[in-house]
């Protein structure tokens, strides 16, 4: 899809954003699979299933064959002609490049010591008054109760 994306007519702004979004995107998901596949009885729920028998194995590498065959062949019918797609060598990275930076910014957000302070509390009241739509809930509840209408 990236790649398409590089073939098509768009200025540099929109391309930006795409790649940007998608290294986001990255970042999250390793982010997630991190903090839920890593550290002590995180998948403590998935130990109780007891996924060792042959008939849930058996199922499990049904659906994952069934899955790749009907994702080729909805492929094969959907896109009848295949496009050839001829990029430089550096646009053909990009791809790889944002998915490896994205997963990094990820590991490294999830590892720092640094985010355990919470830096929230310093900008306690300014991030209260921004965060609730100005001054709304003032005029709205306090107002009213303080100073009831005639």
């Amino acid at each position: 899809i990236l790649e398409t994306v590089m073939l098509s007519y768009m200025n540099f702004f929109s391309f930006f954003l795409f790649f940007f979004s998608t290294g986001l995107t990255v970042c999250y998901s390793f982010r997630l699979v991190y903090y839920s596949m890593t550290g002590d009885f995180n998948s403590t729920t998935l130990n109780m299933l007891n996924d060792k028998g042959w008939t849930m194995s058996f199922s499990i590498f049904f659906l994952m064959v069934m899955a790749i065959i009907g994702g080729s062949m909805l492929s094969w019918l959907m896109f009848f002609n295949p496009e050839m797609i001829c990029l430089p060598y550096y646009l053909k990275n990009l791809t790889l490049m944002v998915c490896l930076l994205g997963g990094f910014t990820g590991y490294l957000i999830s590892n720092v010591n640094f985010f355990f302070i919470n830096k929230s509390l310093v900008y306690y009241n300014f991030s209260f008054f921004s965060g609730s739509m100005w001054f709304m809930p003032l005029i709205s509840t306090q107002g009213v109760v303080k100073w009831p209408l005639i």
